[in-house]
């Protein structure tokens, strides 16, 4: 089932365009994503050739990806994709995504599995080339409290949020890049709360199996998010890269050194475009003087032009002199980081990249960035939309069979929770004996009058008799009213149990909800079920049901 994004709610106008009606954006991206033809114009500008004829670092980031994917467990198809990247005749898929605790929101799931599905389908209509997924790893981000949570069903049947925190407790301000934090102790409470908070399946202990080996005491969250996708993935063949890594920031160095130099250029470039965006959308990205951020002491600060060259650190003292700060660029080009304008152009100048597989904010801010790409001279990527998905279990499906209910409909509580009272209550049993009692009180005024002429007093008991039976159907409404009463409670406990698992805290499924929730209940094999279900190319929410015998 495939209902159209316009249906559900919290999409943007940029984005219900996008996917309803490209042409009217075509001035705002590169490439249409729903044409053959532009992947092969894409292919053949990006073919051999990136800046100015200078080749792709196919070696260089080969040799780095060798060494990470090792670290990450990565599966033997990964390193022939790896090695595939050394042909000229090969290019690269990407996602990316925060590296969020267990993969954060399962979107981020299905944004690997779209980047490995589209990977395929570009090798069979391009059988000449070859066509590799990667997954950016984003950890230089730092702001922790985004990503070092999940939220999952209880056995209760209740949304629960399960939190990590080091030292057990959360900072007042963090400004650490999350990919170095190391877990400690503290992860362990984190997944005895999540053990608890699941029922026991047979698919337990081999999920928290999985989840002890990539989620210890000692690691970093980048290899722990690595090795646990790695274990829900397995053997498809995607490539993990970790651009924080010190070898890839040294290739980077001509991007940094071009925003440095060269700024305001880029934010008066999206400056230019967003004006333009806003005369019809919203939009997502406000730019900055300088696009880059420096890692100093440990912590993440943007950095800001003064008078005089000098570049300052927001939200703290430290200042350089260009000169100093350029010398830093050649000698610790770790410490600098890319912000949102700076990272497609980062992750573009690295890979061969014919299309990027974006959720719907990436789709609406990459909107902005097409000069920001003509300036650095790289051909912008095909920007294709991720699959969106609401897996449909049993229980649900057959609540929305049973009171004939659209899934469009679980988006509007109050006019679905009206709709399911007025059709159960079309039997309305106060109105039912309130016509009965009339009926009665006719019938017997009636006979009462006849009966009169037989025995004056006879009459006065049968009057009687009246009055008391009346009065017990008023206890049998009573009865029948309060049965009813239930009958509702039941039915708006079933619609809110519905509602939990379709709209969870009044947002999409796939925004809210953890992958181990599923893994746990129906098995590893429900990956395999999503990517056999999943039409890359059906551009609307897809409700892909689990299969009947696993619910």
């Amino acid at each position: 089932m495939s209902i159209p994004y316009s249906s559900l709610p919290s999409y943007s106008e940029l984005f219900l365009k996008y996917t309803e009606n490209f042409e009217s954006l075509s001035k705002f991206y590169e490439f249409d994503f729903k044409k053959d033809e532009d992947f092969q114009k894409c292919i053949e500008l990006k073919k051999e050739t990136y800046i100015k004829g200078k080749s792709f670092f196919r070696n260089e980031i080969t040799d780095i990806l060798k060494i990470q994917n090792t670290k990450f467990r990565s599966s033997e198809k990964t390193f022939e994709n790896i090695l595939l990247l050394n042909d000229h005749n090969t290019f690269a898929v990407v996602t990316g995504q925060q590296i969020g605790i267990l993969s954060g929101p399962y979107y981020t799931i299905l944004k690997a599995l779209n980047t490995i599905q589209l990977s395929e389908q570009l090798k069979i209509k391009f059988p000449e080339y070859n066509f590799v997924p990667v997954f950016w790893l984003e950890a230089d981000d730092h702001d922790f409290p985004e990503i070092n949570n999940i939220n999952i069903i209880s056995k209760e049947n209740e949304l629960k949020n399960i939190k990590y925190f080091e030292k057990g407790t959360e900072q007042e301000k963090y400004l650490q890049p999350v990919g170095g934090i190391i877990l400690d102790e503290h992860i362990e409470s984190f997944k005895k709360e999540l053990l608890e908070s699941y029922n026991n399946t047979d698919f337990t202990d081999n999920l928290f199996n999985s989840i002890n080996e990539s989620y210890k005491e000692g690691n970093d969250l980048i290899t722990s998010f690595a090795l646990f996708m790695n274990n829900v993935i397995k053997d498809k063949g995607l490539i993990y890269l970790d651009p924080t890594d010190a070898e890839v920031k040294k290739l980077l160095q001509p991007v940094f050194k071009t925003e440095l130099t060269t700024y305001p250029d880029i934010c008066e470039k999206v400056i230019d475009t967003s004006v333009e965006l806003e005369e019809n959308f919203a939009v997502q990205v406000k730019p900055k003087a300088v696009n880059l951020f420096y890692i100093h002491e440990g912590n993440r600060y943007l950095i800001e032009p003064r008078e005089d060259e000098i570049f300052a650190l927001k939200h703290s003292r430290q200042k350089f002199p260009k000169e100093e700060l350029m010398g830093l660029l050649e000698t610790k080009p770790e410490r600098f980081s890319w912000n949102v304008v700076t990272r497609p152009i980062c992750q573009d100048y690295l890979l061969p990249t014919v299309a990027y597989i974006g959720g719907p904010s990436e789709i609406a801010y990459f909107g902005q960035f097409r000069q920001v790409y003509k300036y650095f001279d790289i051909t912008m990527p095909v920007i294709y939309p991720r699959t969106s998905v609401t897996i449909l279990e049993n229980r649900v499906k057959n609540f929305m069979e049973k009171f004939n209910i659209r899934f469009e409909e679980f988006f509007d509580e109050k006019e679905i929770g009206k709709k399911l009272l007025n059709e159960n209550s079309e039997v309305s049993a106060d109105q039912i004996f309130s016509d009965l009692k009339e009926e009665l009180r006719a019938v017997f005024y009636t006979y009462e009058k006849e009966l009169l002429k037989i025995d004056d007093k006879q009459t006065e008991g049968f009057s009687k008799r009246n009055t008391q039976f009346l009065e017990s159907l008023e206890i049998a409404k009573e009865k029948f009213i309060s049965a009813q009463s239930k009958q509702n409670e039941v039915i708006s406990n079933q619609l809110r149990k519905a509602l939990l698992f379709i709209y969870p805290d009044n947002t999409l499924q796939e925004r809210i909800l953890n992958i181990t929730y599923f893994l746990n209940k129906y098995g590893p094999d429900i990956i395999d079920h999503l990517t056999a279900e999943i039409i890359i190319d059906d551009f609307g929410h897809q409700v892909i049901e689990v299969p009947v015998n696993r619910n």
